[in-house]
């Protein structure tokens, strides 16, 4: 063996054992699995703990855009130029756990308006982001595995800082995008439906004892159209003007 196929050597070899040790981390449901999950919990505290604020274990929209830029992603788009409101309604939407946290201009008087996942909203967010793009995400996960000292959170042990691309899906998973692609049409549908009725004169009546009239959330329908944005183009491919994402797997 001559001195150029030596590392080549234990760079397959080192392949092979992360291979062994990681496994195939989607399951046939969809889901990840039990280590991928606790892999991505361990993310969710390096993120908790890099990017500030740090006042919170829920992970807020400025932490998340931090970490992907950190990891070689653009997600500004979604999280620094959407509004709170329409972020909350997109992680709703997802099923992603999350809690409102203060705004950091706050003065204590305010509802928390500022959406946060929590950890378990965190796997549950990625885990759909690397179905609909794995050419992107599964980059991106690498990078922070590779960059990050990333922790178990069930032994507290160092997860290995190589991570196999063969351990993940190579294309889009055509149901969790036919999915996205109906949630976008209903809600723009709905946002419009609600749109053309505000537009309509009404008649309320109004007790001598009420308020004033009772509306529906005004914002109601503008968050339902930016929703639709996002759903139909979820990795802003559309939208982005700038280098964004990282478009081919490490060769890891």
């Amino acid at each position: 063996m001559d001195k150029t196929e030596a590392p080549k050597a234990n760079d397959d070899s080192g392949q092979r054992e992360a291979s062994q040790y990681w496994g195939y981390l989607i399951r046939n449901d969809k889901c990840g699995t039990d280590k991928f999950d606790r892999l991505l919990r361990g993310i969710a505290t390096v993120i908790s703990t890099t990017f500030e604020p740090y006042d919170s274990s829920d992970l807020t929209p400025s932490q998340l855009a931090a970490f992907y830029r950190a990891v070689g992603g653009d997600y500004d788009v979604l999280f620094k130029e959407t509004p709170p409101s329409t972020i909350s309604f997109i992680y709703r939407s997802l099923g992603a756990f999350h809690s409102l946290q203060p705004a950091p201009d706050d003065d204590g008087y305010k509802a928390p308006c500022i959406p946060a996942l929590k950890a378990k909203g965190f796997v549950t967010w990625q885990t759909i982001q690397l179905l609909l793009g794995p050419e992107e995400h599964v980059p991106l996960i690498q990078k922070a595995v590779e960059l990050y000292d990333v922790r178990d959170p069930k032994t507290g042990e160092l997860f290995p800082k190589v991570l196999p691309k063969e351990c993940f899906p190579d294309r889009p998973d055509d149901a969790m995008e036919e999915w996205y692609q109906g949630v976008a049409d209903r809600l723009q549908r709905e946002a419009e439906m609600e749109a053309a009725e505000k537009q309509e004169p009404t008649r309320v009546r109004v007790e001598v004892h009420d308020r004033g009239p009772r509306t529906s959330s005004e914002t109601s329908d503008y968050e339902r159209h930016g929703a639709a944005t996002y759903f139909s183009d979820p990795l802003y491919r559309r939208t982005r003007t700038r280098p964004g994402y990282a478009r081919h797997f490490s060769k890891q």
